[in-house]
Formats: structure tokens, C-alpha cells, sequence
């Protein structure tokens, strides 16, 4: 069975049962650990943009990879992103096997050690959230439309379009769409932005997908779902054109 490399599409819209198959039938075929630990960056950006839970993806395989496979330059810059995924006996294993001393693992993680609190599981959004994205998302409306909003809060969905060039500078937009957790700073946002730049696994007809961010062109959405005469209609309200960090 030839198995394709898993791409945008299929890493940021899959649901999650689908997706850990794929991802385990890719590396059953390839054993090629880098990309799979890329994949498992993709999707720790993924579980701290939503709502909905993706929290551990692919747990098992990726402990397999840490804990067993050759060391690669790939697991070492990641590997302090995937430090929930350990117990702490099995993360002091990692940590020896790809550093020669502690001082070499963090002088490696030192830049970045602030970010972590962006992607470790008890900080990623849950629907306990929604209540506090939507207050976020209809702040500049007025009190009587507030208090509508929050009797109608099932209609609404929440997204966030990021914009990037590719290496031949063409932009293109990620939306990550209906549930996003679109009332982070824009200093967050741009940090799990930023994640996806370093990743190689994005091509289109061997041009890399995610070379730079443009900032100023990202945008958080409000829609609102309304139902009129049987005939579903959805209204949009742009709440932010900038990402500047």
C-alpha cells in the first residue's frame, strides 16, 4: 500500500480518529520519524487554535519515536513541545538520549521555553471557553445585542484566517474555522503562527507552503448563523486585520 504524505487539508481539517490512522499508516510505510514528529507540531497548533479537543494526538507513536528511534536534529529542536506526552521517567530517557548534558538541553530550548505555555495541554482551549470567545468576539456591541447574542450563542461560530507566502512569495490563507479560539493575544497568535514556518513538511509542487507570516492580512471572524423562512443564511463581522507581535 503506497501511503501519500499528509498535507494542510488533511492535518488541520480531519477528524481526529481519521487522523491518527493516517498518521500511523504513514510512518508503518515510511518509519520516517521527522515528518511525523513535523505532523505532531502541525497538530499541537491545531489543539491550541480550537475548541474541540486534539490534545495528545498520536501519543503512543510519538513516545515510540522519542524513546526508540535514532536521534535526529528534527527531534531535538521539537522535542520540549511533546514534554506532556511523557511521564517524567520517560521524558529524563528523551532528554539523555538526544542531549549530551543537561546544559546542552537547555541552552538548545532556551528561546524557546516562554512559548511553551501556548501549547501544553492544561492551557489549549476547551467549549468551556465559548462563553468567553464570544464575549470577546461581540464587546463593541451594544448591551440589549449582547444579552441577544448570548440566548442565540448556538448560532455562532468563531474563525481565524492566517496568511502566509510561500517561498515563490505567493500568499495563500489556513482558516481554522467554526470553533477557533480567536480572543488570544496577537502575541500568541502569532507565536503558533510562527510554528508553522519552521515546518518543511508543506509543499505544493515541491515549493515550501509556509515561508512568512503576513501579519497584517490575518483576521478573526464572527459569524452568526441565521435562520430566516426555513433558508440558512450566515452573516460575517471582522474583528481584526493585524498580527503584529
Amino acid at each position: 500500500m503506497n501511503v501519500q504524505p499528509l498535507q494542510e487539508r488533511q492535518l488541520f481539517q480531519m477528524k481526529r480518529e481519521s487522523l491518527e490512522t493516517r498518521i500511523r499508516q504513514y510512518y508503518e510505510e515510511t518509519q520516517n520519524a521527522d515528518v511525523v514528529i513535523e505532523y505532531g507540531m502541525a497538530l499541537l497548533v491545531r489543539n491550541a487554535m480550537m475548541m474541540e479537543d486534539y490534545s495528545l494526538m498520536c501519543k503512543d507513536l510519538i513516545r515510540q519515536i522519542f524513546l526508540t528511534c535514532r536521534p535526529s536534529e528534527r527531534m531535538r529542536e521539537f522535542c520540549l513541545y511533546f514534554y506532556d506526552y511523557f511521564e517524567y521517567e520517560q521524558w529524563e530517557i528523551v532528554r539523555s538520549r538526544l542531549f549530551k548534558s543537561r546544559a546542552e538541553f537547555s541552552e538548545m530550548t532556551r528561546l524557546v521555553r516562554p512559548d511553551m505555555k501556548y501549547f501544553r495541554v492544561a492551557s489549549t482551549p476547551t467549549f468551556d471557553k465559548f462563553d468567553e470567545v464570544l464575549a470577546y468576539a461581540i464587546k463593541s456591541w451594544s448591551e440589549k445585542s449582547r444579552e441577544k447574542a448570548f440566548e442565540e450563542k448556538e448560532d455562532f461560530y468563531f474563525s481565524f484566517k492566517a496568511v502566509f507566502e510561500d517561498d515563490n512569495g505567493k500568499k495563500h490563507k489556513l482558516t481554522f474555522s467554526k470553533n477557533a479560539d480567536i480572543c488570544k493575544s496577537c502575541e500568541e497568535l502569532f507565536t503558533l503562527m510562527e510554528i508553522l514556518t519552521r515546518l518543511t513538511i508543506f509543499q505544493k509542487n515541491g515549493v515550501r507552503r509556509f515561508r512568512d507570516i503576513v501579519e497584517t492580512e490575518c483576521e478573526s471572524i464572527v459569524s452568526q448563523e441565521i435562520i430566516n423562512h426555513s433558508k440558512r443564511k450566515k452573516r460575517g463581522q471582522e474583528l481584526r486585520k493585524s498580527l503584529i507581535k
